[in-house]
């Protein structure tokens, strides 16, 4: 059996989406480097799954990170490596949240859709829509100021800078450099898990 998942990410527009199908006996760190692999990211800082409001609700993370990130804890935490994905999206929770990365804070929607009648060895991008931001851009804003700054014409040495960082050469778009490409996407999903 598979589970046929959309992830959103929050606060974008044209939204940044994913659908993928993924394993049922996949855990939640499995779904997170499924994730990863699907927003071109490399996995560098924590994350968590929420049962309901982000960062105020039960939460899935790995247990070695700390348990008490805010000072206090007043929810349950669940281990991502012994938590499967059968254990909540057979007909429990239709949707949850995913934040990765903290500081940046990258908050996505979980929507559990209809079972597909396949299996899959490996996980597997079956669409997407929209380039997904770069590491460290400082969160949404960053990223619409990046691609606000790739717009301009007349660019500050500043500018020139950020755009050197993120390895966007003179002349060339955003999507130009990063576009989704389901076919690099679903051979990252192979790599990782195969």
């Amino acid at each position: 059996m598979v589970h046929k998942l959309k992830i959103v990410l929050k606060d974008t527009e044209p939204k940044i989406t994913r659908t993928v199908i993924v394993p049922e006996k996949f855990n939640f760190n499995d779904l997170h480097i499924v994730i990863q692999c699907v927003m071109n990211w490399n996995g560098s800082h924590l994350y968590q799954f929420n049962l309901g409001t982000p960062y105020a609700s039960d939460s899935i993370r790995l247990k070695n990170e700390e348990s008490n990130l805010f000072g206090f804890q007043r929810n349950k935490q669940y281990d991502a490596t012994k938590m499967h994905l059968s254990d909540f999206f057979n007909g429990q929770k239709k949707n949850m949240n995913y934040i990765y990365d903290f500081g940046n804070d990258w908050i996505h929607t979980i929507t559990v859709l209809k079972k597909p009648n396949e299996e899959v060895l490996y996980p597997k991008c079956i669409k997407g829509e929209n380039a997904a931001p770069i590491e460290d851009c400082g969160g949404v804003w960053g990223f619409y100021e990046l691609l606000e700054i790739i717009s301009k014409k007349r660019k500050t040495t500043e500018d020139k800078e950020m755009l050197e960082w993120v390895g966007i050469p003179k002349g060339k778009s955003y999507e130009d450099i990063y576009a989704f490409d389901i076919d690099e996407v679903n051979q990252r999903l192979i790599d990782a898990f195969r």
